[in-house]
């Protein structure tokens, strides 16, 4: 009889073992979830930092774009006297879609969109559709418009 008990109790044990198993992995898995969907929450509103800065230096004669105005860039920026370009500037010899600024995380690289007076770099003239790196600091002139790169 003694046999008996041991063996019933023996059982009773191992299926008690597994059941508490079972409950901790799923507790686990739960608070793995929570953790899961807290952090899709947080980065569904990402923040949005600009990549870097143009400062006006001449505005030519675009009278919104003041000399000494901080004009924030995004990794990809297009400029042009258009509506839909991301900086608008409307100075006369700016062309509809002028140039493309482009960061790629290390390096900035300038792109002239075959405007119609050119755009250069510290006083070099950027082929059209040809990128051009450019480093911080820098002086850009699109148009009558010049620019400091502030990275």
């Amino acid at each position: 009889m003694e046999q008996i008990n041991i063996s019933t109790l023996l059982f009773a044990g191992k299926w008690v073992l597994i059941g508490l198993v079972y409950f901790i992995l799923t507790i686990i898995l739960i608070n793995v979830r929570r953790e899961m969907v807290n952090r899709t929450t947080r980065q569904e509103h990402p923040v949005v930092v600009a990549a870097g800065r143009l400062k006006v230096i001449h505005a030519g004669s675009d009278m919104l774009n003041l000399p000494g105005n901080i004009l924030l860039l995004k990794p990809e920026t297009r400029l042009g006297a258009e509506a839909d370009n991301d900086l608008i500037l409307s100075d006369q010899y700016i062309s509809k879609y002028h140039a493309r600024l482009r960061w790629d995380g290390a390096i900035w690289s300038i792109e002239d969109l075959d405007s119609s007076n050119g755009t250069t770099v510290d006083g070099k003239i950027c082929p059209p559709r040809n990128p051009q790196p450019i480093r911080a600091g820098a002086s850009l002139q699109l148009g009558d418009m010049l620019f400091e790169l502030v990275a």
